[in-house]
């Protein structure tokens, strides 16, 4: 019986509302939405910015999942590998390879990439572009539409890439770590165990953690900290960003029983490459708190916060996070609070790595007797996903 040819599979689009016929620089052409068109061109393409893509994203995120292995990257030492582009984000390039499964390039190590999909491209400056990816020379991509002039980029100003209808699962990632140390003299052991999961798209940023350590020994009490959060943000442009968040804390360490604490604010990125993202925000907070032994106390605080991150494009896969939040008591007693998240992460295997943990947690007036500060370093083993 005779073959019958594979029938190539596409990304199509589906019904599309009159804002994408009628935004300049976009249409629909061959199944895939061309536009080259940066953030803020006209009202109608921030329309198409802020509603029409992100709507894009999902109801395209089936078709997209199963689409063929297109697109090319070209790697430094002359290599071309073909592949599915998923997401570019803080210098790692995830892809899929039909022997490989799910792999990460650095982004340093690429040279060229071309594909016949529609990306959503962000720059440094926060310009976002889209179209398909043309041959270009080496250390550029060139975007290709059909209502205006190509656009090259040089690939170093790129700080973030994802496909135009990749599914949500496709655009989430995170880690899981967790570390163990035991001291036979007093039989302390101490045990670790971080998480985090983030979800990205042009505009929105969620990320949700888990921090918890366990000190147990023989001749004192088992000591807990746990916290978890969440914090979520939608960026505009010229790098700012408004941000909210939520957490839940309790630390036997500082007789904390359970610290609740919501808050919003507006933030910048002051530098955002493909090396560094350093970043601040104002804002208002409500905090609920209950300290063994004491009333329930509940306050309004003012907030400033900011992260400060560095990572390399280069071979070795480190990362080093840094984020501190203080927090100021502005409807009763002078109060300060300041909470310090460090971490030192570097992979040694494909999607494994070890990390250098450091937390702090100061209050400048707790309860009677109580203790003003709590920090620690832990070492840890991890699995990213």
């Amino acid at each position: 019986m005779p073959s019958v040819p594979k029938r190539r599979k596409t990304v199509r689009d589906v019904s599309l509302c009159s804002a994408i016929r009628d935004c300049p620089g976009a249409r629909r052409r061959r199944g895939v939405v061309h536009n080259l068109q940066p953030a803020g061109a006209s009202p109608k393409c921030r329309i198409w910015d802020a509603f029409v893509a992100p709507c894009l994203a999902v109801l395209l995120a089936g078709p997209a999942a199963a689409a063929d292995k297109v697109d090319v990257i070209q790697l430094k030492n002359g290599d071309r590998l073909t592949c599915e582009i998923k997401t570019l984000d803080q210098s790692v390039l995830s892809i899929s390879t039909d022997p490989l499964g799910n792999a990460s390039v650095h982004w340093g190590e690429i040279v060229g990439m071309t594909s016949p999909r529609a990306f959503d491209v962000q720059l440094a400056s926060g310009e976002h572009y889209y179209g398909s990816l043309a041959a270009a020379p080496p250390g550029q991509i060139t975007l290709i539409s059909s209502t205006v002039p190509p656009k090259t980029l040089a690939m170093a100003d790129v700080i973030r890439m994802a496909p135009i209808g990749a599914g949500v699962w496709s655009r989430i990632d995170g880690s899981l770590d967790a570390g163990f140390s035991f001291a036979q003299a007093n039989l302390e052991t101490h045990y670790t165990l971080n998480g985090s999961a983030t979800y990205r798209s042009p505009r929105y940023q969620l990320t949700g953690t888990l921090a918890s350590q366990l000190t147990t020994s023989e001749d004192s009490d088992r000591l807990s900290r746990n916290s978890l959060g969440l914090i979520g943000s939608r960026s505009f442009g010229n790098h700012w960003y408004t941000v909210a968040w939520a957490s839940a804390q309790q630390n036997e360490e500082l007789s904390l029983e359970l610290r609740l604490v919501g808050g919003g604010g507006i933030g910048k990125d002051f530098a955002h490459t493909a090396r560094r993202l350093w970043s601040a925000y104002v804002g208002l907070a409500y905090t609920h708190e209950k300290f063994a032994d004491e009333p329930v106390d509940q306050s309004l605080e003012a907030a400033l916060g900011g992260q400060f991150n560095f990572f390399t494009p280069g071979k070795e896969d480190f990362k080093i996070t840094n984020s501190v939040v203080s927090y100021y008591n502005i409807s009763g007693r002078s109060r300060v609070r300041i909470e310090l998240q460090s971490a030192w992460r570097h992979e040694f295997l494909k999607d494994f790595f070890w990390s250098v943990n450091g937390f702090d947690s100061f209050d400048s007036d707790p309860p009677d007797e109580g203790k003003r500060n709590d920090s620690g370093v832990s070492f840890t083993l991890g699995w990213k996903f």
